[in-house]
């Protein structure tokens, strides 16, 4: 008799490396780890050998109140007792994306100080996949100042790394390649390509055999389009209440002496539309 031959289930391309699911699983993995270790040193200038042998892990957080939600970040990279990197993929913006993150930094550090009695340095990296700041800058570093631009200590730094800045070539001159060439990673979407640009790194061409593991990975396959579905809730829930918001926009602009084309313009919302407002 003829064995029955199962169909592969495979993950469906284009796929979206920001995915949470997608991120997660492939920062954190062996197989990646040389290719995440050269970034992670490229863009804090700790040490390869240090990023190399740190524990990757996921970042749970404890919780200050019984009701309150469950808080994690995506990696937490562990060095020692007084270094951390904590690396945030935003896929897409969020109201209080950063305080939040930067919330989380902080908790990181204060449960390092109850842990270890000392005081630890953190770093945490953003990497956006929008251009939040509207700036042609790939990289930015955030630190605690004065009023008068004084940093009073150097153990809390925030960077943000904005993809499509770092894979435009017009923006990205002074970037170091290792940034450059994990951003063009995360905005790649199928194998065949990422096989194509990477082709002779072997570094890269490990990280991809995991992408190509994960594709073949029911439950991989599952999370990922959890998250994706989850996304697109989310897209679709901002739809359906964008336009609602555009007329209270424009409402709030008839009152003062604003040219009816600028306020189509800050709207998208059409002439017609716009006289229609009372």
């Amino acid at each position: 008799m003829q064995e029955e031959t199962k169909e592969v289930v495979r993950l469906k391309e284009p796929f979206y490396p920001t995915n949470d699911a997608f991120f997660k699983s492939v920062f954190r993995s062996i197989e990646a780890r040389n290719v995440v270790a050269d970034f992670l040193n490229a863009v804090t200038g700790i040490s390869k050998e240090k990023l190399m042998n740190a524990e990757y892990v996921g970042g749970e957080h404890s919780k200050t109140k019984l009701t309150e939600k469950t808080k994690t970040s995506d990696v937490i990279v562990k060095l020692n007792d007084e270094e951390k990197i904590i690396v945030e993929m935003n896929k897409r913006y969020k109201d209080n994306q950063f305080t939040k993150n930067t919330e989380y930094a902080f908790t990181v550090k204060v449960e390092s100080t109850k842990s270890s009695k000392k005081y630890s340095k953190i770093f945490l990296i953003n990497i956006d996949n929008y251009n939040f700041f509207n700036t042609k800058e790939p990289l930015l570093h955030f630190k605690l100042r004065d009023e008068f631009g004084h940093i009073e200590n150097e153990s809390y730094n925030s960077i943000h790394l904005v993809l499509e800045n770092l894979v435009n070539e017009e923006y990205n001159k002074n970037i170091d390649e290792r940034i450059i060439k994990f951003a063009k990673f995360l905005k790649t979407t199928t194998i065949k390509e990422m096989g194509e640009l990477f082709k002779g790194d072997s570094d890269y061409m490990a990280a991809i055999r995991k992408v190509e593991d994960l594709s073949t990975d029911p439950d991989f396959i599952g999370y990922y389009d959890i998250e994706e579905a989850h996304e697109q809730d989310i897209e679709d829930a901002l739809a359906t209440g964008t336009r609602q918001e555009k007329i209270e926009i424009a409402k709030n602009m008839l009152s003062k002496k604003i040219d009816l084309d600028v306020k189509s313009e800050c709207t998208n919302l059409s002439l017609e539309e716009i006289k229609k407002i009372k």
